[in-house]
């Protein structure tokens, strides 16, 4: 059951492709977190496994991170905290094991429901996760009684900008990320959601 803390009127969340969580944490808290004080860290390719404790890397005034380390294999993975007292719940979503994606359902200070997706396409998946939110946003949102709906993380969408772009036609999303990410002037981590940009 998730903990409340007190009104707010919007969340704050920082999104990064880390490329390794153990090498780039202190980088990461330094230059974005402390800074930004966030409410809400979401990381990609955080290339972690089962043998990191579950409590590394805690960051004061945070919970600890929750993980979806990759199953097989190297590198991959997604890393989630969340500032202590936020409302939040993990969700348990079934969907195929090579997908990287982990799902939360948030509460703000109107008493609306955010459904909060981190996701990690690597290329070699092609549009499996696009498909698979496709297909499912609707139902998560019933099943799980939300209002609004946020996608963040490294979907190398330029691979499947087709079916990307009508995921966000279809459902009304909008891609807040509308610069380069990349050193190669390529917008690999979107923003999307059908929340107004604050």
């Amino acid at each position: 059951m998730p903990t409340h803390r007190p009104s707010q009127e919007k969340l704050t969340l920082i999104s990064a492709n880390v490329r390794g969580l153990q090498t780039n944490i202190g980088d990461l808290t330094h230059s974005l977190i402390i800074p930004h004080n966030p409410d809400i860290i979401a990381t990609v390719e955080t290339f972690l496994n089962p043998i990191i404790p579950a409590n590394f890397g805690h960051i004061q005034g945070y919970s600890r991170w929750l993980r979806r380390d990759r199953a097989h294999g190297t590198f991959g993975g997604i890393a989630v905290c969340f500032r202590e007292g936020l409302a939040v719940e993990a969700l348990e979503v079934e969907m195929d094991r090579h997908l990287e994606m982990m799902f939360f359902r948030l509460w703000t200070s109107r008493h609306e429901t955010i459904l909060l997706c981190v996701c990690y396409r690597p290329q070699w998946q092609g549009n499996d996760p696009i498909h698979f939110l496709h297909s499912s946003i609707d139902t998560l949102l019933l099943q799980h009684n939300c209002n609004h709906f946020i996608v963040v993380g490294d979907m190398n969408q330029h691979r499947v900008a087709r079916q990307f772009e009508n995921l966000l036609t279809e459902y009304g999303l909008n891609n807040h990320v509308n610069f380069p990410t990349h050193i190669s002037g390529s917008s690999l981590d979107p923003v999307i959601t059908d929340c107004q940009k604050k």
